[in-house]
């Protein structure tokens, strides 16, 4: 079935104004379209394709810390609202459902937990943005993997006694490369 509009007709001008204006001002309660007169279709839906204006980077390590709350429909999109805990090294923000997922349970997988939580948090604010359409800049996964693995060595590096400081540091290494090559391998994208 194919359906066919009346031709729209534009009001006539003088000659002397700009045809991106009309002749008339907006009548009251009208909408106005908020895209200048001359954009391509391109330059009206990139703004779609962005995430937040800003440096993401940043804006990922606020999330995390909860200097900022999480978007407000997160809860809606992600079913679940994350918490904060205190650590000696500042607030961090937890997913309740993630986990140190380490193939084997090899390691320190529930010392490194709450590194761990952080980090999924931060990984389900990437998929967040990806799915309201507005995915984030690859500085916000590399945002994430820092402060994971900053977390990791800040635990190490608290440990009484030099061998357990050793033996942590060798594991938040071992983690933390593995969890930055997958972010590499994966463009620095949504999980």
């Amino acid at each position: 079935m194919i359906i066919r509009n009346s031709p729209v007709r534009r009001p006539q001008t003088s000659g002397t104004e700009s045809s991106a204006r009309p002749a008339t001002p907006p009548a009251r309660n009208q909408v106005k379209d908020s895209f200048a007169g001359g954009t391509t279709a391109a330059q009206r839906t990139s703004a779609v394709t962005k995430g937040p204006a800003g440096d993401q980077g940043k804006l990922m390590t606020d999330y995390l810390t909860g200097a900022i709350p999480p978007p407000a429909d997160f809860e809606k999109v992600m079913g679940y609202k994350p918490y904060a805990i205190q650590t000696a090294h500042g607030q961090r923000m937890q997913d309740p459902f993630g986990d140190a997922s380490v193939p084997g349970k090899i390691g320190p997988d529930k010392e490194f937990d709450p590194a761990a939580k952080t980090h999924d948090y931060g990984y389900d604010l990437l998929r967040y943005y990806d799915r309201k359409g507005t995915p984030l800049k690859p500085e916000a996964r590399k945002a994430a993997d820092a402060q994971f693995r900053k977390d990791m060595f800040d635990y190490a590096n608290d440990q009484k006694g030099a061998v357990n400081r050793f033996k942590f540091r060798a594991w938040a290494q071992i983690y933390a490369t593995a969890v930055e090559l997958n972010s590499r391998v994966q463009g620095y994208g949504p999980p």
